[in-house]
């Protein structure tokens, strides 16, 4: 299980808090939808539970243990609205292993295949795929990864 309790996010540039009190629970393989106008913390709100940002105050679980940011960046894989500004391989061979080079032929091509990639040469820069295919790529980068928690 996935807890947020009492999630609050006020960074000192910002008259008030973006996250107020946020409490959130998920189960294991349970699908969560966050929604909201533009500027209401979605965004800022997977950046915490990726690890990329830190929240103010309150506290994340998982399986009742309290997290801290280092740890749930191990825990979940966040795929970018934008993958194609996070790109940092020349190839899908190098993206795909980007911190794990010993990643395995069989692991690159299941990986690629879960997303419907598998026929796109390894060498093919990530620039020159489709935005579609950069999004499935993007999500194959963290299928890779094998999370605990996959946000979208």
């Amino acid at each position: 299980m996935l807890y947020l309790r009492n999630l609050i996010y006020h960074p000192t540039a910002c008259p008030t808090a973006i996250l107020k009190s946020i409490n959130l629970e998920l189960a294991p393989q349970q699908l969560g939808l966050i929604i909201g106008p533009s500027g209401s913390g979605k965004s800022t709100l997977l950046e915490i539970l990726s690890g990329l940002a830190e929240p103010t105050s309150g506290a994340l679980f998982w399986r009742e243990q309290e997290l801290i940011p280092e740890q749930l960046q191990q825990l979940a894989g966040l795929v970018f609205q934008f993958p194609e500004r996070h790109f940092c391989g020349s190839s899908i061979l190098e993206e795909l292993r980007l911190g794990h080079p010993e990643l395995g032929s069989d692991r690159v091509r299941n990986a690629l295949s879960e997303v419907g990639l598998e026929h796109l040469s390894l060498s093919t820069a990530p620039h020159a795929l489709s935005g579609g295919q950069q999004r499935r790529l993007a999500l194959a980068v963290q299928l890779i990864r094998q999370p605990n928690v996959l946000l979208l």
